[in-house]
């Protein structure tokens, strides 16, 4: 993910930065509202982390045109832990609060709960070469042949194909697919990748490995 965060703190931007880097998405920052609206109507962002407080453009405005343009997930960071505060955020299209001080690992966590409850509203439907995944019906089509899926199997499939050739850190597959409480290990990752591999072997697709990282879905051709 391409994640737009704006805070006039350094040290809080360069905290929440590094968590996001860490955890393998890309990231752009700004200091105040005008420069967080220019970044994201010139690059594509998935999600915003943005202080209320911001000099000029204040967070909850931030919000609304960023809303208003594009329909990602956007967490609104105070340092007032009051509902009227949070209340304006909310009618401004904000999808979560956090207060200062915060773990920067929950924000983190926040934001894959907010967006798995995106992509699960926002994309019923997809289509990755041949195969296609109805998420209503739990249904997979690859070259008109209907399959059903064991339910975590088909959620690890629709995740990968959401972004063909973009490679899920272990790590990362675990949080999105089986939750940040999942009390297993990456090897579960590991054994669900193998059945998919063993169900769909299509010249047009497949799951590749990359070596100490996790793995992408290719289309081929």
């Amino acid at each position: 993910m391409r994640i737009l965060i704006v805070e006039d703190d350094p040290s809080i931007s360069r905290l929440v930065k590094e968590t996001f880097e860490d955890a393998g998405h890309d990231v752009l920052t700004a200091t105040d509202g005008k420069s967080g609206e220019q970044l994201y109507t010139t690059v594509p962002i998935d999600a915003a982390i943005i202080d209320i407080m911001l000099p000029g453009l204040d967070g909850r405005e931030l919000c609304r045109r960023i809303k208003s343009t594009i329909d990602v997930p956007v967490i609104l960071l105070t340092a007032l832990d009051e509902w009227g505060d949070k209340r304006q955020g909310f009618e401004h299209g904000a999808d979560d609060y956090m207060t200062k001080p915060f773990i920067p690992e929950e924000i983190l966590f926040r934001l894959q709960a907010v967006s798995r409850r995106y992509r699960r509203s926002a994309a019923s439907h997809i289509q990755a070469g041949p195969l296609q995944l109805d998420l209503r019906e739990y249904e997979v089509t690859l070259d008109g042949q209907l399959f059903y899926l064991p339910k975590k199997e088909f959620e690890l499939l629709f995740q990968l194909a959401s972004f063909p050739g973009r490679v899920y850190r272990r790590e990362e597959l675990i949080d999105l697919v089986w939750g940040f409480d999942f009390e297993g290990d990456e090897r579960t990752v590991d054994v669900h990748i193998k059945r998919l591999r063993h169900r769909f072997n299509h010249p047009a697709i497949s799951i590749r490995t990359v070596r100490g990282v996790g793995y992408s879905l290719e289309v081929n051709g």
